[in-house]
């Protein structure tokens, strides 16, 4: 895939978290005792695996240090 920024070839693998965390996207970071949900334009991009890493297949570009995902 071309990156659509610097139109480098970009490179495919998997964004991830640690252990037990789900990835999540908002216009802000919750504090610890907010529920994430309920921040400003959340997204959930995956669940919660309990004693796996979450992943989601991304392509990154070396260049321009992007990281494009689909959910």
């Amino acid at each position: 895939m071309k990156c659509p920024y610097c139109s480098a070839e970009m490179t495919e693998g998997y964004l991830f978290s640690s252990k037990d965390g789900a990835l999540s996207f908002a216009k802000e970071i919750p504090g610890v005792f907010k529920s994430a949900k309920k921040a400003e334009g959340f997204i959930e991009i995956t669940k919660l695996k309990a004693s796996h890493r979450t992943n989601i297949k991304a392509h990154a570009c070396q260049n321009c240090k992007k990281i494009i995902i689909e959910y």
